[in-house]
Parts: C-alpha cells; sequence; structure tokens
C-alpha cells in the first residue's frame, strides 16, 4: 500500500474557477472565491470593471449602480439620464434628495415635509413653476394679500382674487388693504378725492368724491383745499383734494428739486410700469423690475439689483448674469447659450478640457476626471491599449509603449517567458516554444551543445 501512495502520480489543472487534482482514482474538486474587481465576470456579479471604485457605474460589490442604492454617482455629468446629485436610499420623495436622485429644490413641483416652518429652504408650496402671479410664490410661500404680488390665476369674485396688492396696509392710497383697488364711494379718503361719504347721496356735502361748494376758492371744512380753478396739476385739484403722487395727474407746478415735484403719476399702485408708485420714471438701476413690456422692447429688464456693480448676478443694463445667457459676463470664461454640456463650453460656463470629468463630444474617448494612467481612461483622454507605455490594471501585465517583442514585454503586453516561442534579446540564446530538448533549443532557452546532457536528435550519437 505505501508503495502505491508513493507511486501516485498526481496531475493538476487549473480551470477558470477551479482547482482538479487526480491522484488515483480520487478526484478533488475546490471552488476558489470569485474576485470582485479583477475585471472579470464572474457568478455571482452584476457587473466588474476592474476597479474598486464605488461611486462609478459598477460598484464595488459588483452590482450596477442604481438611484437609490444609498451611493452617490460621481463618474458622469449633469447632461447624462443616470447622473445623481444624491442618493439618499430611501423612497421618500419630499426631502432633500428626491426619488430620481435630485437634490430638492424649489420649483421642482415637489414639496419638502422634512423641514419645519422658518427653517431654510422650507417649502410651504411648490407648484413646479416659475409663475410668481399664482397661488404658490416662486419662493415656494403660499401667495396672500400684501405680499406685493397681484394674483393673476383668479377671477373677480373667486376667494384670494387681488385686484392690487402693493404691499403695504395704507388704505388711503390707490390700493386698500384688503387688495381691492381704492374707488370713489368705499368711505376711504383716496388719492383725488375731496371727500368719500360712502354714499351715492347727490344732496350731501359730497358729492362723485367732491364736496358740495369746492370751487369757489374758500376753503369749508369738507374740504381739504379750494384754489378756485379748475386746473388739475397744480397743488389742488379740481375736486378740492390736495394734490399727491397717486392721484393720476402729474403735478407741473414743481420743479425737480422741490418737495412735491412729479416726474408722471398713472394713478395706479403697480410699481412695476413705466411709473412707480412714487411717481418717478422707470429706468434700470431704481431697484424695480419693470414688468410691462416685452423682451424685445426697449428697457425690458430681467432683473434690478438697484447698483451697477458687475458680477453679482445683474448686470448694470439690467439683464441678468447668468450661465446660459450667450453672454459673456463677469466670472465667465465662456458663454454659448446652450445647455450642452459636451461641447466646448461648459453648462457652468468653464471651457471643456481634459480632466474636468465631462465627455467631450467627438474630442475625447474618456474622461474621469483624474491623472491616473492605469486605469479604465488614461490622463490624456484616451481608452487604454497594449502599447500606450502605461500598465492596464488587472488587464495588463507590462507595457514598455514599443512593437519590439523580445525586450521582456511582449507585444501583447505579456510578460516574456522562456517557451513562448520569442527570444528574449540578451536573455535567451533561442526559444522555439516548445518543451523537446532534443532539438537545437533546449527548453530552458539555451542553445543545444556538446556536453549538455541531451542527445541531440540527427546531430550527436550520445552525450553524458
Amino acid at each position: 500500500m505505501a508503495s502505491a501512495r508513493t507511486s501516485c502520480i498526481s496531475l493538476m489543472w487549473i480551470l477558470t474557477g477551479f482547482i482538479i487534482a487526480s491522484c488515483g482514482d480520487q478526484v478533488v474538486v475546490r471552488e476558489t472565491q470569485a474576485t470582485c474587481g479583477n475585471g472579470s465576470l464572474e457568478e455571482g456579479e452584476a457587473c466588474d470593471d476592474g476597479n474598486l471604485i464605488n461611486t462609478d457605474a459598477c460598484s464595488s460589490g459588483c452590482a450596477f449602480a442604481t438611484c437609490g442604492d444609498g451611493i452617490t454617482r460621481n463618474d458622469i455629468s449633469p447632461d447624462f439620464e443616470d447622473f445623481e446629485a444624491c442618493d439618499d436610499g430611501n423612497l421618500d420623495n419630499t426631502d432633500a434628495c428626491s426619488n430620481a436622485c435630485r437634490l430638492a429644490t424649489c420649483g421642482d413641483g415637489v414639496v419638502r415635509t422634512d423641514l419645519s416652518e422658518g427653517a431654510a429652504d422650507y417649502e410651504a408650496c411648490d407648484d413646479g413653476n416659475q409663475d410668481d402671479a399664482d397661488g404658490c410664490r416662486v419662493d415656494c410661500a403660499v401667495a396672500i394679500c400684501g405680499d406685493g404680488v397681484v394674483r393673476a390665476d383668479l377671477d373677480e369674485g373667486e376667494p384670494g382674487f387681488e385686484a392690487c396688492d402693493d404691499g403695504n396696509a395704507d388704505d388711503q392710497d390707490n390700493c386698500l388693504s384688503n387688495c381691492t383697488l381704492a374707488r370713489c364711494g368705499d368711505g376711504v379718503l383716496g388719492p383725488g378725492e375731496g371727500c368719500d361719504d360712502g354714499n351715492d347721496d347727490p344732496t350731501d356735502d359730497c358729492h362723485e368724491c367732491t364736496p358740495a361748494r369746492c370751487g369757489d376758492g374758500v376753503v369749508h371744512a369738507s374740504e381739504q383745499c379750494d384754489d378756485g380753478n379748475e386746473i388739475d396739476d397744480d397743488g389742488c385739484l379740481s375736486t378740492c383734494a390736495v394734490a399727491r403722487c397717486g392721484d393720476g395727474v402729474a403735478r407741473s407746478d414743481r420743479d425737480r428739486d422741490e418737495a412735491g415735484y412729479e416726474a408722471c403719476d398713472d394713478g395706479n399702485p403697480n410699481d412695476q410700469d413705466a411709473c412707480s408708485s412714487g411717481c418717478r420714471l422707470a429706468r434700470c438701476g431704481d431697484g424695480i423690475v419693470r414688468q410691462d413690456l416685452e423682451l424685445a422692447d426697449e428697457g425690458y429688464e430681467q432683473c434690478d439689483d438697484g447698483n451697477d456693480v458687475v458680477g453679482d448676478g445683474c448686470d448694470p443694463q439690467c439683464q441678468l448674469e447668468i450661465c446660459g445667457n450667450g453672454r459673456l459676463d463677469e466670472g465667465e470664461a465662456c458663454d454659448d447659450g446652450n445647455r450642452d454640456d459636451r461641447d466646448a463650453c461648459t453648462n457652468g460656463c468653464i471651457e471643456a478640457r481634459c480632466g474636468d470629468g465631462i465627455l467631450r463630444r467627438n474630442e475625447e474617448q474618456c474622461d474621469d476626471a483624474n491623472e491616473v494612467n492605469t486605469d479604465a481612461c488614461l490622463s490624456t483622454c484616451q481608452l487604454p491599449r497594449c502599447g500606450d507605455g502605461f500598465v492596464y490594471e488587472g488587464f495588463e501585465a507590462c507595457d514598455d509603449g514599443n512593437q519590439v517583442d523580445g525586450d521582456g514585454c511582449r507585444n501583447d503586453c505579456s510578460v516574456a517567458v522562456c517557451g513562448d516561442g520569442i527570444v528574449a534579446v540578451g536573455v535567451e540564446d533561442c526559444d522555439d516554444g516548445n518543451q523537446n530538448d532534443t532539438d537545437d533549443c533546449l527548453s530552458d532557452c539555451t542553445a543545444a551543445s556538446c556536453g549538455d546532457g541531451y542527445v541531440r536528435v540527427g546531430v550527436e550519437a550520445c552525450d553524458d
């Protein structure tokens, strides 16, 4: 039995994933554990990209990256469908990270419920539009009378309808505190009214908001003034009301530097048209954005921050300084006016370059935003290949950057070995690619010679 054991011949084959050992009639099979990150797709792996980076398309656990897995991908730019700005690993669509892996923002159409009123980014509503004149403001606050914005989404008679909204509680201007327009007969003394008794009785001391004895040049108890004329653009209107901004009549009896001067007076509470509620002509830089003009109209304003500072978001011509407006603004290297992140100018208004992590169309084969030359993308934004002079980890054993097959690194980027059929210069005398020791080249890649202990067939009769 002992001699049987000693004469046992063991053969070993290394197969993919298995080691098979044969000894006599015994066969032992041992499964070797799959290695995630080796670049080979093995049992139990959905993917294997040859690295252990957890934030690309294939995780360090060899699973495909998906929105909701709790890992934020950073290998693609925002214009890609699978881009993730965040990933909190839950299905709550009303917290800081949506189910689409986008950061929650006011205007995305989803009301956040994870914040308390008063907290930064709190949303009372979110209707997903930029219309500031509906029930939900662009800052995600519920529209209310007194917020200074006239609702335009309701018809007169509907709850919440606003005829005006000047943002104040003053009932003696053109817009009352309940967001209705001031009118003669409402019982409130408004601009241009000499009196207002809240009735239509023509026989009392106030009729059509004009005192009964207005115009006789004598100021009676029911009159604010009475200059005895019919001129409306002086200090006293023909209704015996003292002239003031908002009465609809621009005074002409005052110079620009005098108190009470009016450049205009359109008699409305709208502060965003050609004549402000302060009776000043609208101009870029007054801090009020005009809303009465179209884009092509002279004087059209996209913004008005009340200053001439360049680079603060609103330029001195009252146009928005935003990336994508097609105009080179302060702090921008470029601006091509589009949202194509893969051309020469990125969506961040930065000139595209290799290493920015954005795959430039027709210019780059890849861009992984690093300087590593041994991964799936070179620092030149070219895909790795055998012969580029960089050893691609997990795929190449060597890479000397040349096409010389006999210098230790073969042209297929495998390390030269004796028996590969290629003579390694300065290392091997020969290499015939076989294990035959009776031909001209021994199995150790030395040239056959008399005295080497091998009988050379057809040449030597013996060799001891």
